[in-house]
């Protein structure tokens, strides 16, 4: 159809314009019958009754008329031509089964001619007036038999139910997956005021908004910025930036290199907290709540975030599963089904995501399945860090009309972007020029933005910042019309929906099925990256084997049982040093929606104490059988087994505390050697000093050799034990520290996620 306010051709469908960015208002015409004799013209100016925004079009090309019941199209001397049906013509008949181009490229839609016909009229439908519904039990959810249906996959079936209880209301959850939350706290039932903020799986309604006699609702979200500013260490990042984005933008944040831009994202999507000022989402303060709203924000990071081992309907499905919470499997299908459609996925859905030297899905598949991991909970507000990166132009033109058609539904849609070009600029909405120092330069519609600065082409914006200071460009826009229409009115009548601001909200309480499904992938991951996991499996026969060379005497068993404690120590370590640091941004993307570190880190132990069982079960029986050992043989695999675990928990530490796999591998020697040196037989740990002996109690591989020799010279031959420094009788304490450790470095690792935690604070 035709945006009746600034005429350019939009989805049938659309919510908002993504040109003028203005509401579409959904009225019944009908388009049969135009006046007789009535016009309409096409052309690239914007004067024309449909524009077309191609270089391709003349600025007036052709005019349709309709005369005694027949439409007539008329060649008005154009460049390029009209064509129908893909004959040129000057002036010919029409009707809706013929194929209409305007240039051989650009085709035409009937019911674009009938809008432009019926906007032409000025026929206008009188505002339908909101009735108050007169139940006093009102429910709500994603069902089509709820009294108010919410068209949202975070929207429970059977959500919520309003209740008038002696001429108040009251709201109550149903027990639904992501929450009902009133003023930003997370409710069973509590009674609500039309100055109550009321969110329904992350969508911000009012007591207004659900006793209006509307079947359905579809939230909309704007966000506002009031005197941004964000330093670090006295530095000024971000200076002073107030604007308001509404429902239905796509807004291109644009500026030199060191301007801000992925700073002022940061703080946008609430992953940083502003220094001073404030980001509200429908006058609500995002960092104040932001559980409330992680559903209704996301954000696509510029590398691909994803797990390369997977298909693609695998890595979508298990994303649907986690962001979700439902229990409905149909739901999760459907709506990975319904992401996989939207973005032409669904050719390549059982493909692998693959990696450079596995080859997999193309680069420009690979960043719509980027997309797609936050398109699953169908966020309204959507970020994108140079989505467009590395592609061809074709992939990159793709994409953002992609993004163009998110938007018409009502969606904000914000991205940086490198790709300054007139295309881009005709598909935006909206533009953000920041300068250096992070200041404001512009705020406005995309297309008017060369005039602005005063220039032809887009990309000399950036040489026209170059020749003032960002102070002068920040005061330019400050005395702009731009700066009045677009965010001081704007800012005046956000406030006119103004709701209360609360700090503490509750948060989320994962379910355990969070840990089945973070366990499932993991384990799905580690088999299908078969030449890793194999060369950690070889490991321990190599081990074995060359213990069994070179300890090869009865009285060398206590060397052996020694290396084989190190040994442990060795495969568990290197198993997970480099689990967590490798999928940093996946986990921080995950996190910043619902992801529970203690499920994480869980589904990590449950699977690599897999990996550390059939190692040492591995060990245990080369090295057992080959030097004969007579002990209990069964109690050292548990020994070796519980070490390899808590060592898994150090290497998950220090993958947690590192930003690369290299950094993380470097500190493998330096924690490994300290336990080699004081576990009690390089240095026997009956002659060390006292003051050693504590810190050797710091050491795991204390505990386990000690525990390991108990195990094989207990009943045959004690005096060695003994010899070395350790007593017989400590096998219970041996496996309590061991446990202990296990437990420690555990929630080391927690705390050390935990403080990464920064988002929302």
């Amino acid at each position: 159809m035709i945006c009746p306010h600034c005429k350019i051709s939009i989805e049938d469908d659309a919510l908002f314009c993504t040109n003028c960015g203005k509401k579409i208002e959904t009225i019944s015409i009908d388009y049969s019958q135009p006046e007789d004799n009535a016009e309409i013209t096409i052309g690239r100016y914007t004067t024309n009754d449909i524009t077309l925004n191609s270089d391709s079009v003349s600025k007036h090309h052709a005019k349709i008329s309709y005369r005694n019941g027949n439409f007539f199209i008329e060649d008005l001397n154009s460049t390029n031509g009209v064509f129908v049906n893909g004959a040129k013509v000057t002036k010919s008949s029409i009707s809706s089964s013929d194929k209409i181009n305007i240039t051989k490229n650009i085709e035409l839609k009937w019911n674009d001619i009938l809008s432009a016909f019926n906007n032409k009229r000025t026929i206008k439908t009188p505002p339908i007036p909101k009735q108050q519904i007169s139940k006093s039990e009102i429910k709500i959810g994603r069902h089509s038999d709820n009294d108010i249906v919410i068209e949202n996959i975070k929207v429970s079936r059977y959500h919520a139910r309003l209740i008038k209880e002696n001429d108040n209301w009251f709201i109550e959850d149903l027990g639904s997956s992501n929450g009902t939350y009133v003023n930003g706290k997370k409710i069973k039932k509590i009674s609500v005021s039309d100055k109550d903020s009321v969110l329904i799986g992350g969508i911000p309604l009012k007591l207004e908004d659900l006793l209006r006699k509307e079947k359905k609702i579809k939230g909309n979200v704007n966000i506002t910025l009031e005197n941004v500013s964000f330093e670090i260490n006295g530095k000024k990042i971000i200076d002073d930036i107030s604007l308001t984005i509404q429902p239905g933008e796509f807004v291109g944040l644009i500026g030199p290199s060191g301007s801000g831009k992925t700073t002022l994202m940061m703080l946008m999507n609430g992953m940083n907290a502003p220094t001073s000022g404030k980001i509200l989402i429908n006058n609500q303060s995002l960092h104040h709540n932001f559980e409330a709203f992680k559903g209704q924000i996301g954000y696509v990071p510029q590398d691909d975030i994803i797990h390369r081992e997977l298909t693609v309907k695998e890595s979508l499905l298990f994303t649907s599963k986690l962001r979700l919470q439902t229990t409905f499997t149909e739901d999760v299908d459907s709506q990975v089904n319904k992401v996989l459609k939207t973005l032409t996925l669904t050719d390549a859905q059982d493909v692998l995501i693959g990696t450079a030297e596995k080859k997999g899905i193309s680069g420009g598949q690979r960043k719509r399945v980027n997309l797609a991991q936050e398109l699953i909970t169908e966020p309204s507000i959507l970020f994108l860090d140079e989505p467009t990166s590395g592609l061809d132009p074709k992939s990159d033109n793709d994409v953002m009309n992609l993004l163009k058609n998110i938007s018409e539904r009502g969606k904000i849609v914000l991205l940086t972007t490198h790709a300054i070009t007139e295309e881009n600029f005709r598909i935006l909405t909206h533009l953000i020029v920041l300068t250096k120092q992070g200041k404001l330069a512009y705020f406005g519609p995309a297309n008017e933005a060369c005039a602005y600065f005063g220039v032809n082409k887009p990309f000399e914006i950036f040489d026209k910042l170059e020749k003032q200071s960002p102070d002068s460009w920040k005061v330019k826009y400050r005395t702009s019309g731009y700066y009045k229409e677009y965010v001081v009115s704007r800012k005046s009548e956000s406030r006119k929906t103004e709701s209360k601001i609360l700090s503490n909200y509750n948060k989320r309480n994962s379910q355990i099925s969070q840990l089945l499904i973070l366990v499932s992938r993991y384990f799905k991951i580690k088999i299908r990256d078969k030449v890793s996991t194999l060369i950690l499996l070889l490991q321990a026969p190599i081990i074995a084997f060359f213990i069994s060379l070179v300890f090869n005497r009865s009285e060398e068993k206590i060397q052996a049982l020694f290396i084989m404690v190190i040994a442990a120590i060795w495969l568990g370590c290197s198993n997970a040093v480099r689990e967590i640091v490798s999928e940093q941004a996946i986990y921080k993307r995950e996190r910043m929606v619902n992801l529970s570190i203690f499920y994480y880190l869980f589904s990590k132990i449950v699977v690599l104490a897999i990996l550390c069982l059939i190692q040492c079960l591995i060990l245990v029986l080369i090295v057992s059988n080959a030097l004969d050992f007579s002990g209990n043989v069964n109690l050292l695999f548990i020994i070796l087994l519980l070490t390899s675990i808590a060592s898994l928990s150090i290497g998950l530490l220090i993958s947690s505390l590192v930003k690369t796999n290299e950094a993380a591998m470097g500190l493998v020697p330096i924690v490994l050697i300290p336990k080699i040196i004081l576990g009690g037989l390089i240095s026997k740990f009956a002659i060390m000093k006292d003051a050693i002996k504590v810190v050797a109690a710091f050491m795991i591989s204390r505990w386990s050799f000690e525990a390991s020799l108990i195990s094989e010279f207990e009943s045959i031959a004690s005096v060695v034990i003994g010899d070395i420094g350790f007593s017989k009788d400590n096998i219970g304490i041996d496996i309590l520290v061991i446990l202990a450790f296990n437990i420690i470095f555990f929630y080391l690792t927690y705390f050390s996620l935990k403080r990464k935690d920064n988002f929302g604070k």
